[in-house]
């Protein structure tokens, strides 16, 4: 059965709740939580791409490692939302390095980047939330 948008929709927004409730749990303020469990969660998701392109450049698209069928199986909703804007001439591996780029520039738009302290791109959400501050 092949993966579906929509479990790639799914599969974001479920990684996304747990890593901002992780946050809360843990102790940050909300507003630094929001920031950080976007960050983590699709930084996590660029990087599984990022490593199954690698993989399949090095091991071929067809490997049966237990490792990279996990990762595939991971990943595969994933490229299936990316796969509208991927050009349709990339080889298998650079599509998965061309959504994991995808992903880690949708990070630095919507939630920028914590540790290299950027605001996020998207300066209408930061706005509103920094001035929804008490």
């Amino acid at each position: 059965m092949p993966a579906s948008a929509f479990g790639g929709i799914l599969l974001l927004i479920a990684s996304y709740l747990l890593a901002l409730g992780t946050f809360l749990f843990t102790g940050f303020p909300a507003d630094q939580a929001i920031f950080l469990g976007g960050t983590y969660a699709l930084t996590a998701f660029a990087a599984f791409l990022f490593s199954r392109g690698l993989l399949e450049f090095f091991v071929g698209p067809d490997s049966q490692l237990t490792f990279f069928v996990v990762l595939r199986k991971l990943t595969d909703p994933l490229l299936a939302l990316t796969e509208p804007i991927t050009p349709g001439f990339l080889l298998p591996f650079a599509a998965c390095l061309y959504s994991a780029f995808l992903f880690f520039l949708l990070k630095l738009f919507l939630f920028g980047d914590a540790f290299l302290d950027v605001p996020p791109l998207f300066i209408l959400i930061y706005v509103i939330l920094m001035s929804s501050r008490g």
